[in-house]
């Protein structure tokens, strides 16, 4: 039983992790969610795509993708 403890408590910490990463920018990457709980990017999003992006990046603009409007972190 302690096992099993030992094994959900390790999946949850990563899937934590992993949720978190997400949120941050990286470059050369477009993202459907962004910032602070952000979907898609409007023409009007395309300075706080920048701004965001700029935390890790030169830089970054909206623009579509397969059918999405995205936020896409310059390289």
């Amino acid at each position: 039983m302690a096992r099993l403890a030992v094994v959900v408590f390790l999946v949850l910490v990563v899937s934590m992790a992993a949720s978190a990463a997400a949120k941050d920018p990286s470059c050369c990457k477009s993202f459907h969610e962004w910032g602070h709980n952000m979907k898609g990017c409007a023409p009007e999003n395309d300075g706080d795509c920048n701004t965001w992006c700029q935390s890790s990046c030169r830089g970054g603009f909206c623009k579509q993708e397969n059918n999405l409007h995205v936020c896409h972190c310059d390289c």
